[in-house]
């Protein structure tokens, strides 16, 4: 039998709260412990419950989320937090993860993706929401040489291809385009990241998460 998710929710809105309380409810392996509504008693809750994770909102009113979030990591090390935001800035992911926090979703998130994400960084992974990852991964390869071009959102969706083992005709195929424009693309990808061929590609885009 699998293991019971125990999960803290911390949101200075109520309705908020019981919202994310409301579409955790009907999954079995997760379990709402407690909810907190600020800086003090998200570190409280947390300190009484030991919860697997915490669902975190980044802005607490007076207080401050990764303030929390930083205090329970450091006294729980076993409990693992993801960031919860209105905002989609980069900036505000890298800042949250800084800290050790193991995922970050928008409050545009639906019920799939909240259990995905608990369920993922309870095994250890990192989640970050779907409509900021291309953005997030692209920001940490232009962060490696500030001399770099930043990747298109198109030269990411053919890095990510790549990394699955396509060929060009066959993301070519998929992206409807003709496979010299795939060749193109992979020749500016490699030039960009300073990598010597399309199996460096591969290698370096599963480490960085891409798949």
């Amino acid at each position: 039998m699998e293991s019971v998710i125990k999960v803290l929710i911390v949101d200075d809105h109520k309705l908020i709260s019981e919202a994310w309380a409301s579409l955790l409810k009907d999954s079995p392996q997760i379990t709402v412990c407690a909810t907190a509504d600020s800086e003090s008693s998200a570190y409280d809750q947390a300190y009484v419950h030991k919860p697997d994770i915490v669902l975190m909102d980044i802005n607490l009113g007076a207080g401050s989320g990764i303030n929390a979030a930083s205090k329970i990591l450091d006294s729980l090390p076993k409990t693992r937090v993801i960031g919860l935001s209105l905002h989609d800035d980069i900036s505000y992911v890298k800042k949250f993860l800084s800290i050790g926090a193991k995922g970050y979703l928008t409050k545009n998130t639906n019920k799939s993706e909240l259990v995905n994400a608990i369920q993922s960084v309870y095994k250890g992974e990192l989640f970050i929401a779907a409509e900021i990852k291309d953005r997030y991964f692209a920001s940490l390869l232009n962060a490696d040489d500030s001399e770099k071009k930043e990747l298109t959102l198109k030269e990411i969706e053919i890095v990510k291809l790549i990394a699955q083992g396509l060929t060009s005709k066959e993301i070519g195929d998929k992206l409807f385009v003709s496979h010299r424009t795939v060749e193109t693309h992979r020749h500016n990808i490699l030039k960009k990241l300073d990598l010597p061929n399309a199996a460096q590609l591969s290698s370096w885009a599963k480490d960085k998460g891409y798949v």
